[in-house]
């Protein structure tokens, strides 16, 4: 595997406004599953068509350009989003640290009280030190499934740059457990009870446990700050002060849509994020975290991952309407693929994940999102470029947080990992113009603007690349082999300044790209480059 490329840009000091956030101003947002699914799933798809906004882009294929970008194209850090492992890559060390927070010191836990929210058994627990986590469990016959899961994945969003909690797995007997006196529960019925050490033993008896007596779990960390509730992936918290921009116009919050591809996170929602208040260089400032990984690779949390997850949103009309007009004759993709399977699950600590017939621009959440749905090429060509610049031997690394115990899963897992990584680097690479990292020289007779075409350098596309290159407002045109070209001292004369040149690119038989727009200033006697605009 080659290098990876850095992204290239000046990035921005961390976006933060200098307004503080007053804690009691910022109201509490409350988020539930069947919000989601009727807000996203139903009231939504319905409504679109009525706004003009949302009717001319899908009668144009037009979609909006992100609007937290910086002049070359790049996500400063901000409340959403840090540049980590694509900015300066992380050794495997930091890889398996993933944010830091600590695990559980060995020893007595007091259970202080139930878990309330998701599918998946767990309650809270504190070690000797006072320290405060939540322990999650896999399901009774599917050991390992959800909590390597949870490791590996809030890992990889970590080292992609999203503010996520720590998990670590973990392992405990029945006997380290003691019960606070004033612990509750929520039953089933939505009754507040007294949690006691038998009602715990009840609940360990519905999860997964070792051979060796031992239970496993994830252990999350509490937040650190004031929870304020889900933020909304759509518009905005009207009552924080820092943000007014709908979330849909952030790249940071649309190109969720191919990282989550990347672990199949199907149940990427506004209900497993969280908004924080936490001390930002002595300031009080709003983050937005997501949460909750027990429903990626091959986990539902509480079982395997049905073979549709990641095909289908939960209400998906298109997908009804081809049934119902092929008269239930068309074999779905997710059909073939669980056909192709035998309908079983080999691996069941890995669940059910694979590539069969994986297209990471037909890739679905469970609820369609407009921020989703506004995903552009130039929105998805910087989110896979984050994900080629994990090499293989970083998945590796990432993998082994997950502390399967099988050596053939684990190796099963990472090839499975990097090979959809590759599936969506080509696949956005070639949705736009793949060249990146330039770099201007000077030359005896000019000055030369060298890129680096992406699908060539990671070896992704192995046919010859031919390269056009256009001063916008100019006649001077070229098209060579090389992501190369050098402008003479003649033709520079000649620019407006600054200028504008596009570069496109084609493989064989291929058409050409969209264009990458490179603003370039004349300064002194020297050649600048001051902006960079990619094609949506």
């Amino acid at each position: 595997m080659a290098t990876a490329i850095v992204l290239q840009t000046v990035l921005s000091p961390v976006v933060y406004s200098a307004e503080s956030v007053d804690p009691g101003k910022l109201k509490t947002s409350k988020q539930s599953v069947y919000v989601d699914l009727f807000d996203q799933g139903l009231y939504e798809e319905g409504v679109q068509f009525l706004r003009l906004g949302d009717l001319f882009r899908k009668v144009t294929f037009k979609k909006p350009a992100a609007w937290d970008i910086n002049i070359f194209e790049e996500v400063p850090d901000s409340a959403f989003f840090t540049n980590r492992h694509a900015k300066k890559p992380l050794s495997p060390t930091e890889l398996l640290e993933g944010s830091g927070g600590p695990a559980p010191k060995p020893g007595k836990w007091t259970v202080t009280h139930g878990k309330v929210n998701g599918i998946n058994p767990g309650f809270f627990i504190k070690d000797e030190t006072g320290q405060e986590f939540i322990l999650k469990f896999d399901p009774i016959d599917y050991s390992e499934l959800s909590t390597a899961a949870e490791a590996i994945s809030s890992r990889i969003f970590h080292a992609i740059g999203y503010y996520v909690p720590t998990y670590h797995v973990v392992k405990f007997r029945l006997d380290d457990l003691q019960v606070d006196p004033q612990a509750s529960y929520y039953n089933e019925h939505g009754f507040k009870r007294l949690l006691t050490k038998e009602k715990v033993q009840d609940l360990l008896l519905f999860v997964a446990k070792g051979s060796d007596d031992f239970y496993r779990a994830s252990a999350s960390t509490v937040f650190d700050g004031t929870v304020k509730g889900p933020f909304d992936m759509d518009g905005y918290r009207k009552s924080d002060p820092q943000g007014q921009t709908p979330h849909r116009y952030l790249r940071a919050v649309r190109a969720l849509r191919v990282f989550a591809s990347w672990v199949n996170y199907y149940d990427l929602r506004s209900g497993n994020t969280m908004d924080v208040i936490q001390s930002v260089d002595g300031t009080p400032a709003l983050r937005h975290y997501v949460t909750d990984f027990a429903t990626t690779l091959g986990s539902a949390a509480n079982d395997v991952k049905p073979p549709q997850f990641g095909y289908e949103h939960v209400f998906d009309f298109g997908e009804f309407f081809k049934s119902v007009f092929s008269f239930g004759f068309w074999e779905k993709p997710w059909q073939k693929r669980w056909n192709e399977n035998n309908r079983t699950v080999e691996t069941p600590s890995m669940g059910y994940f694979d590539n069969r017939h994986f297209d990471p621009g037909k890739w679905k959440s469970r609820l369609p999102y407009h921020a989703f749905k506004d995903l552009t090429a130039s929105d998805g060509y910087w989110a896979a470029k984050i994900i080629m610049s994990f090499k293989d031997e970083d998945i590796e690394a990432l993998v082994k947080s997950g502390q399967l115990s099988d050596s053939k899963v684990r190796e099963i897992l990472v090839k499975i990992l990097v090979e959809r990584r590759n599936l969506i680097g080509r696949y956005w690479f070639e949705k736009s113009c793949p060249i990146d990292q330039f770099e201007i020289s000077k030359e005896s007779n000019g000055f030369k603007v060298q890129g680096t075409d992406l699908l060539v350098h990671y070896g992704l596309d192995s046919a010859e690349h031919r390269y056009k290159y256009h001063v916008l407002k100019s006649n001077f045109q070229r098209e060579q082999a090389g992501p190369s070209i050098v402008l003479d001292e003649s033709s520079l004369s000649q620019f407006s300044n600054p200028f504008t040149l596009a570069i496109q690119a084609r493989g064989l038989n291929a058409k050409w790209s969209k264009p990458v727009y490179l603003t370039l200033r004349k300064e002194a006697g020297t050649l600048k480059l001051v902006g960079i605009k990619r094609g949506l």
